[in-house]
């Protein structure tokens, strides 16, 4: 078995990982997609650099486990890395593959002084760092909203909380749709929404350049966007991420002056973007953490998201703390 760096792959290896079933099954999380990684790049900038690992032998590819350095830690941008493995491979060659990883990771913490490694809960990196001398462990649950998509449409209606049902309908009568993928986005389309995002926010969140990121995406068919318009003017706006499997809430921006009006503009344009995944042929819509927190601004927004799944599922996040002082 052999480990590099993603980075460092030939440019033979690097087109013979994206024609193998491990690219695939890494896909199937939009964040680890080659140009969903190139937005997370733009978006977070400089300071974090790419120690994505993989791992292969003469028969295919292994491993891959998709994670960033800001100097102090191993992540995905401060949150939690996958380690994606093809299974097919067989139990020993997939424990020789995991044990060859770990020495490339050990080297690497040790190299760059890491002081922590966060990743979702996974049996190989459990045993591999849980109460181990010199690492000290902590784990919290991190609760995700989601919808199944092979549901049929009326049970994916059952599943919306049940006081959205006549704000959604008031969406329907009353707002004109507009539905941008890869047959028709273009890079206008995303500036519009950038300018109505800006306006909203009343100010600039993140660049220009990370929004035509968003924007090569969509034309690139890895998401799409819904834009509801009332009296003519753009109210809500939602862009909708995906890998090859899932579709992932991305952003969802409401006009406030009229949802201080009580107008519920943006729950019809979101319900529609659950009905296109399910129409595209993905398996599920993803919300994403709606955990709660102490900010009153993210508790309304996971509160709004939870109410249109009844469904509620947990992932362990994890994070291993290294002593590096002790294992030199």
């Amino acid at each position: 078995m052999k480990v590099v760096r993603l980075s460092e792959l030939s440019d033979e290896e690097l087109n013979a990982y994206h024609n193998s079933a491990l690219y695939k099954l890494t896909c199937s999380d939009y964040r680890f997609c080659d140009i969903h990684l190139d937005y997370y790049r733009e978006y977070f900038g400089e300071k974090w650099t790419d120690e994505s690992l993989i791992v292969y032998d003469k028969s295919g590819y292994c491993i891959s486990l998709i994670m960033f350095s800001n100097g102090e830690e191993l992540s995905f941008f401060g949150s939690p890395t996958d380690v994606i493995y093809d299974d097919s491979f067989p139990t020993k060659s997939k424990n020789q593959a995991f044990g060859e990883l770990f020495v490339k990771l050990e080297q690497l913490i040790k190299e760059k002084n890491i002081k922590a490694l966060k990743f979702f809960e996974n049996p190989y990196f459990l045993l591999k760092y849980y109460e181990q001398d010199g690492i000290t462990f902590s784990s919290k649950i991190i609760y995700e909203n989601s919808i199944d998509l092979n549901q049929s449409e009326n049970d994916i209606k059952m599943g919306v909380r049940k006081s959205y049902k006549s704000l959604i309908n008031w969406g329907q009568r009353n707002l004109d749709i507009r539905i941008y993928d890869k047959t028709n986005m273009t890079d206008e389309i995303m500036s519009e929404f950038e300018d109505f995002h800006i306006t909203v926010a009343k100010r600039h969140t993140r660049s220009h350049e990370s929004w035509m990121l968003q924007s090569r995406a969509v034309k690139q068919g890895m998401g799409y966007v819904v834009m509801g318009y009332y009296n003519n003017e753009l109210v809500t706006a939602t862009l909708i991420l995906n890998g090859n499997k899932d579709c992932y809430y991305g952003v969802c921006v409401n006009d406030r002056d009229l949802m201080a009006q009580n107008l519920p503009i943006g729950h019809y344009g979101l319900f529609c973007s659950i009905l296109l995944a399910k129409e595209k042929g993905f398996e599920k819509f993803n919300f994403g953490d709606v955990s709660n927190n102490d900010d009153p601004k993210v508790n309304a927004i996971v509160k709004y998201k939870r109410g249109f799944s009844n469904l509620l599922h947990t992932r362990i996040a994890c994070q291993a703390n290294f002593n590096t002082e002790a294992n030199e």
